[in-house]
C-alpha cells in the first residue's frame, strides 16, 4: 500500500471533513481513491459511519451516498462487508458516545443493501450474522417489507429532492412515448438520463402494468426495452431492480387481474 494503515485512517478522516464541509460527494471519492490503498477500503466504511452515527440526517445521507459513489472504484462488496463487520466489533465503544449507534448503523446497513453497495446476500452469511446479531436481524426484517425499496432509499429524508411522483409521471410519459414509436435506443436514453438507478424497480412495475392489457406486440416492445436495460454495458437497469419490479407485480396480482383476468399468464411470458 502507497501509505500505513494509520496514515489511511487519518486522511480518511480529512477527506470525510471535508465532505461534511462542501457536501461534494464526487470530489470526496476522488481524493480517496486518489489514496491507492483499495487493501484498506474497509476503513472508509467504518469511518464514514462512525463519524456520521451521531450526527444530523445530513451527514448520514452524505456517508451513505459516499459509500454508493466509491462502488466499484474504491470498495467492493467484501470491503463493505468487513466495513461494517468492525463496526459491530466496535459497538461497544461507539454506544459510549451515541447510545442510538446500533440503530443508526442498522439503516446505514440496510441503506447500502438498496443502494447495491452490499449484495443481501451478506445478511444471511454466517459470520456477518454471528458478528451483527439484532442489527443485521433488524434489517432483514425492515427490507423484508413491502415496497422497502422506495422508503429505504430516504431513510435520512428526502433524497435527490425529486419526490417519487415526479419520477413516475416522466417514466409514464417515456413509456407511452416508447410504444408509440418502438423507437428503443431512444427509450434507453430516456430511462437512463433519469439518473436514478435505484428507481428501476419503478420503471419495471409501471412498463409491465401498462403492457399487460395492451397487443401482444405492444408486450413484446415492454420485454425487449427491459431486456436492453438490463444487458446494456452501463446495466442501466440493474437485477436487483429487476426482480424486486416483478416481485412487487407479484404483490400486484390480485389487483392486476380485475382489469386483465389472465394477468398472471401475461406476467408470467415477462420472466
Amino acid at each position: 500500500p502507497k501509505y500505513t494503515l494509520a496514515e489511511f485512517k487519518r486522511r480518511v478522516v480529512e477527506a470525510l471533513d471535508e465532505l461534511f464541509a462542501s457536501g461534494d460527494v464526487d470530489e470526496c471519492v476522488t481524493s480517496l481513491v486518489e489514496l491507492s490503498c483499495p487493501e484498506f477500503g474497509f476503513e472508509v466504511v467504518k469511518r464514514g459511519v462512525s463519524k456520521a452515527v451521531d450526527r444530523r440526517a445530513r451527514e448520514c445521507e452524505l456517508v451513505s451516498r459516499l459509500l454508493s459513489a466509491a462502488c466499484p472504484a474504491l470498495l467492493q462488496p467484501r470491503d463493505v462487508a468487513k466495513g461494517f463487520e468492525r463496526l459491530f466489533e466496535a459497538m461497544d465503544d461507539l454506544v459510549l458516545d451515541a447510545p442510538r449507534a446500533p440503530l443508526v448503523v442498522g439503516d446505514f446497513l440496510v441503506r447500502c443493501v438498496v443502494d447495491e453497495a452490499l449484495p443481501p446476500a451478506y445478511l444471511g452469511d454466517r459470520v456477518f450474522v454471528a458478528l451483527g446479531g439484532d442489527i443485521v436481524a433488524r434489517a432483514r426484517r425492515l427490507l423484508s417489507r413491502e415496497h422497502a425499496l422506495s422508503k429505504f432509499e430516504r431513510i435520512w429524508g428526502p433524497g435527490d429532492g425529486r419526490e417519487s411522483s415526479e419520477l413516475k409521471k416522466v417514466v409514464d410519459m417515456l413509456l407511452h412515448e416508447y410504444l408509440a414509436t418502438k423507437e428503443l435506443p431512444e427509450a434507453k436514453r430516456c430511462v437512463r438520463e433519469l439518473s436514478a438507478p435505484r428507481f428501476g424497480h419503478e420503471v419495471v412495475k409501471r412498463a409491465v402494468t401498462l403492457a399487460l392489457p395492451r397487443s401482444a406486440d405492444d408486450r413484446t416492445a415492454i420485454s425487449a426495452l427491459l431486456k436492453a436495460l438490463v444487458v446494456d454495458p452501463d446495466q442501466i437497469l440493474s437485477t436487483t431492480q429487476a426482480k424486486l419490479g416483478f416481485g412487487r407485480l407479484a404483490e400486484a396480482l390480485p389487483d392486476l387481474t380485475c382489469d386483465v383476468p389472465n394477468a398472471k399468464a401475461l406476467l408470467d411470458e415477462f420472466l
